[in-house]
């Protein structure tokens, strides 16, 4: 009996509650602070994605957007959708009836050259981004720690 309980203990469910555990002791205003963080990165790196995208009709400038995930502490900045998304040709075997160009924008076609500007901007600022919430971060520890 005490040899399934063994098992059980260092079982990957195991690991992760204990996981769970440890996490849901991480005080709330530290949460907080992080979430805020992220949003506030989140729609600066929106903004900075309008700024460059290549402009011909103005959808894809538009359809650039922050969504929250499922969580609500995590956020997503995303492009295209149904605002960018037109028929192309009737479908067949293999083909897509609709296209995003928003994707023809980023990576070209072979009529378009690609012109980059959702994943250049990322890398750009990513760093920026996660040292401002580690910061964020690291000043609630201190402030709960008192």
């Amino acid at each position: 009996m005490s040899r399934l309980h063994a098992l059980l203990e260092f079982s990957p469910m195991a690991k992760m509650s204990r996981l769970q555990r440890r996490l849901d002791r991480i005080p709330m205003e530290v949460r907080a602070a992080a979430a805020t963080e992220a949003l506030l990165g989140a729609l600066g790196l929106s903004e900075a994605m309008k700024q460059v995208v290549p402009v011909d009709e103005g959808d894809v400038k538009a359809s650039i957007r922050v969504e929250r995930g499922k969580r609500g502490d995590r956020f997503y900045v995303k492009a295209g959708g149904p605002k960018t998304t037109k028929p192309v040709r009737e479908a067949g075997k293999g083909n897509a009836p609709s296209y995003d160009y928003a994707n023809a924008s980023e990576f070209g076609t072979s009529r378009q050259p690609a012109q980059p500007w959702f994943y250049p901007t990322w890398r750009r600022n990513k760093k920026q981004i996660k040292a401002g919430i580690e910061h964020e971060i690291r000043k609630a520890v201190r402030k709960s720690n008192g």
